[in-house]
């Protein structure tokens, strides 16, 4: 493990991040309760409630709670500072989070306009306290550092991503009001699942992979340049879908540079990861490898799609969404977060015991160990079972599309995943306490200095 460059000496409480990273899980145990009782009757149409519920329940309640509790942890770890406020902030943010996540989903399966304007509020509110918690580290001038650089251009396109969404659950709150909001759903989600999901992974993925799996380092001047390049093309592709510039040329040009810079993202990091230092078999990495292959699969199927490269498709369009849906957040966002995951708690653990332990040095020589390596946290038998577990139901999802008959058993592996990943993690947080409390009965050092 390459830990160079990190702030150990700025590391958040750990129930600040890890309140998120447990909750999570459960978001994805109802959304597979959903795809078990409602069946093949979701893939009918993308605007079914059922199917609305689901998505979002996977996109807030699991990626954007893990991803928030991600920035909590990594953030004063890389930069050497803690984000101002986190320790009032974050029990505020996060059941707002929660709150908006079970009003949404609800309110688009039950239809009622009070649960949609109890979203619109919670989940408003949630993104203001979070934006306002990271505003002071966007405008100080601190050290250079690619995740602060990334971070300044994942504001803007969380401002964009979650205005859109708002603006579109207000026009659900409040029917009357005449609010055409389907046209921005595309747009809404490509800023959501390409934009903010895609750069967010890069930051952290950044950090992460070089740190677990001693691969070389990111280059800061690529990713930096990439970034700029993937806002800049998705503004010129916003303009294009809002009617602003109609010109086929144009269009086709920003679809083919998004392509090209999501294409170098997924060849770029594979053959970091091809240069591993270290051989020793590590199934989190599949995870990755997974992600980055889906995301890669889904610039082919579309340009497949688009211009009918193997046969006219227009009788799949409805599979065809779902298709790229399911990878896009399945395959390349849920990968990478149970992947991150695997790595990002165990380590979290192992931190905050050992400098437990220093503040009481004779728990150090207690038998068995009460500081464990991360393996002993989250075993690889578990994260083995994790990965099985995630690619069997990503499969299963997938073929349901095409073969409903298959859509029930998917969901009880899709159930089976997320189960697993909060057995994990709820593990490891109840050895963490035991092992705290064990190593709290030693004697704390007292420092004295003579005077």
């Amino acid at each position: 493990m390459n830990i160079k460059g990190l702030s150990l000496n700025t590391i958040p409480p750990i129930f600040l991040p890890l309140r998120f990273f447990l909750t999570a899980p459960v978001f994805g145990i109802f959304a597979a309760l959903l795809v078990i009782f409602y069946g093949s009757e979701m893939w009918s149409s993308r605007w079914l409630s059922s199917s609305l519920a689901i998505t979002h329940l996977i996109t807030i309640g699991f990626m954007l709670m893990v991803m928030i509790g991600a920035l909590y942890q990594f953030i004063p770890v890389m930069i050497g500072q803690l984000i101002p406020g986190g320790e009032r902030l974050v029990p505020l943010i996060h059941p707002l989070l929660i709150i908006g996540t079970l009003s949404l989903s609800s309110g688009f399966l039950l239809k009622i306009n009070s649960l949609y304007w109890a979203a619109l509020i919670s989940l408003g509110l949630s993104a203001t306290l979070f934006a306002l918690s990271l505003l002071p580290l966007l405008v100080a001038r601190l050290k250079s550092h690619l995740i602060v650089f990334i971070l300044r251009i994942l504001f803007l396109v969380l401002i964009i991503t979650l205005g859109l969404g708002l603006y579109m659950l207000l026009a659900y709150a409040n029917p009357d009001a005449g609010i055409i909001y389907r046209e921005y759903t595309d747009i809404h989600a490509l800023w959501g699942l390409i934009a903010w999901v895609v750069l967010l992974i890069m930051a952290v993925s950044s950090q992460v992979i070089p740190m677990f799996f001693v691969i070389p380092e990111f280059s800061v001047h690529y990713l930096k340049l990439f970034s700029i390049l993937m806002v800049m093309t998705l503004s010129g592709l916003f303009i294009v879908d809002m009617n602003l510039l109609k010109n086929n040329f144009v269009t086709l040009l920003f679809q083919l540079l998004l392509s090209l810079e999501l294409s170098f993202v997924v060849f770029y990091i594979l053959s970091l990861i091809s240069r591993r230092k270290r051989k020793l078999p590590d199934v989190t990495i599949n995870f990755f490898r997974l992600s980055l292959l889906s995301l890669l699969l889904v610039i082919l199927l579309w340009w497949g799609y688009q211009y009918e490269v193997v046969l006219p498709l227009d009788s799949y369009k409805v599979q065809f969404e779902y298709t790229i849906a399911l990878l896009l957040i399945y395959g390349l966002a849920l990968s990478v977060i149970i992947g991150m995951l695997q790595k990002i708690v165990p380590f979290l653990i192992y931190l905050h015991l050992q400098n437990l332990s220093f503040k009481h040095p004779e728990s150090m020589m207690a038998e068995p160990k009460l500081v464990l390596n991360m393996k002993q946290i989250i075993s690889t038998l578990q994260s083995t079972v994790q990965f099985y577990l995630h690619l069997t139901s990503y499969i299963l999802l997938g073929v349901s599309m095409y073969f409903p008959q298959v859509v029930v058993l998917a969901g009880l592996f899709m159930l089976c995943n997320f189960v697993w990943l909060s057995y994990c993690l709820f593990k490891a947080v109840i050895i963490y306490n035991n092992n705290k409390n064990r190593i709290l009965q030693f004697p704390e050092m007292k420092m004295n200095f003579g005077f």
